[in-house]
Parts: C-alpha cells; structure tokens; sequence
C-alpha cells in the first residue's frame, strides 16, 4: 500500500470510529490501531477522554486487541474518573492483556472499590500478571483492605460473599510478602 492510499484508509477510519453501527466504530478502531502506526495508536488513547462511553469502550478494545502497553496509564487515569466510575468494566478488561507489572495498587484499588465487572478483571490480572511491587505498595493495599473490613459501605458489592473471598485470597497472596523471613541455623 503506498502512503498516500495509507494516509486516506487512516483519515477514513478515523471518520469510520464515530459511526453510529457500532461493529463498524469497533472494527474501524482496531484496524487503525494495526496500521495507523503512533497516529493512529494516538488518537484511539485520546478516545479515552472522551465523554461518548461507546467511544471509550471501542478504543479500549481496540488499544486490548492491539496490545498497547503504553496506553496503560491512559486506561487507568480513564478507570478512575468518576464520571467513568459505572462504565469502567470495559476499559478493566483492557487492562488485561497489557503490563500492569508496575500498577499493583491501582489494580487493588478497582478490586476493592469499583464494580463486580471489573472487579473480575482486575482479579484477572492480579492472577495472571507478575508485579514489581514495594514493601510500601503492600502497605497500602493492606490498609485499604483493613478499611474496606471496617466500613464495607465503601465498597461495592460488599454483600457478595464471592467477591469477599475473591478479594481476600488476593490479598492474602500478596501480604505473604510482608512477613520477615526466618533465617534458618543449622543445629547440631
């Protein structure tokens, strides 16, 4: 394909995005996201400003299907906005097939505060995904989830007992980490 015939199929899926069928907006974003290079990778991460939900969501699918690691931040700064807060399970789900390795906290923060769907994603990812994590990492995570057992009315889905059992066999995996090492003596 030359780059001018390049250069028109890129400008027509970006048009092709704001379409109202939605399998044409998906399908549109995903092959920008293939063979539009850093243009077209930058404008499917300046989607997840948007305030179109269906946009949002398209571009995160599109940014999971092509497996932008660089778009983690953006996912997340996404996930975290509150206007986002009831429509975040599909930009979690993106999340899992990128490098959340240095995103520990984040992770648990959606665990324990955001709704079942993503909640579900997020322990995908904390099962699938080595971390690189602190001491202090840990230590905020066992103080969200002490606060979380204290006043469960910060949580979402706190009546579930799955999602407790979820959550706490996550930590539990995690806070292993905080225990001092026993250094062994060989007596005779």
């Amino acid at each position: 394909m030359t780059k001018e015939k390049l250069k028109i199929e890129i400008a027509q899926l970006k048009k092709d995005i704001y379409s109202d069928d939605w399998e044409t907006s998906r399908d549109s974003a995903c092959r920008l996201g293939k063979i539009g290079g850093d243009e077209g990778i930058d404008f499917l991460i300046s989607l997840l400003a948007s305030d179109d939900h269906s946009l949002i969501n398209i571009a995160a699918i599109a940014l999971r299907d092509n497996k932008v690691n660089r778009a983690v931040y953006p996912l997340l700064k996404s996930i975290f906005k509150k206007e986002n807060f009831n429509y975040n399970g599909t930009l979690v789900y993106a999340l899992e097939e990128l490098d959340c390795s240095t995103k520990l906290v984040e992770i648990f923060k959606i665990l324990f505060y955001h709704s079942y769907e993503s909640q579900i994603s997020a322990n995908h990812i904390l099962n699938k995904q080595i971390f690189a994590f602190t001491r202090n990492d840990l230590l905020k995570i066992k103080k969200m989830w002490d606060d979380i057992k204290l006043h469960p009315e910060k949580s979402s889905d706190s009546d579930s007992e799955e999602v407790r059992r979820v959550r706490q066999s996550a930590v539990d995996g995690f806070m292993g980490y905080l225990k001092p090492k026993v250094k062994k003596t060989n007596k005779k």
